[in-house]
């Protein structure tokens, strides 16, 4: 009878422990958003991704460039729902590997704030240029 009882508790436990390790990874992965091919405009014009919800506290979120097409580099930077800047910008293209676009301004450290990443060609070119990459809106 004992150990029926422990070999009971033992696969509930492991169940649980399964169920709480998917539940973390479906929330931890639920915040990555692809963009492809996004337009960088010329003469330094911004392109916007959609509007997310933030899925952590954090203050912050993270890009990681793996396309560009006719740019070296694109400048990053986050949003509000109005497209207004609440980070400072940051440098990326590709191997540059995955940067914390830090949110400078208040009020966005929550689950559910709507956030957005801006984008714009580094170079002032009179040539549209092209990225794709991964957010995480987190």
């Amino acid at each position: 009878m004992k150990t029926r009882v422990t070999n009971t508790w033992k696969k509930l436990g492991v169940t649980c422990m399964c169920a709480t390790l998917l539940m973390g990874a479906t929330g931890m992965f639920a915040s990555a958003a692809t963009y492809t091919a996004y337009v960088l405009p010329i003469l330094q014009g911004n392109n916007y991704t959609s509007i997310h919800d933030k899925t952590t506290a954090d203050n912050f979120i993270t890009n990681e460039v793996t396309a560009i097409t006719d740019a070296v580099y694109a400048d990053f930077w986050a949003i509000n729902s109005n497209n207004n800047i609440i980070s400072l910008k940051y440098k990326q293209g590709v191997g540059t590997g995955q940067a914390t676009i830090k949110i400078t301004t208040s009020g966005y450290n929550y689950i559910g704030a709507q956030v957005g990443m801006g984008m714009e060609n580094h170079d002032t070119s009179l040539t549209r240029g092209f990225v794709s990459g991964t957010v995480y809106f987190r």
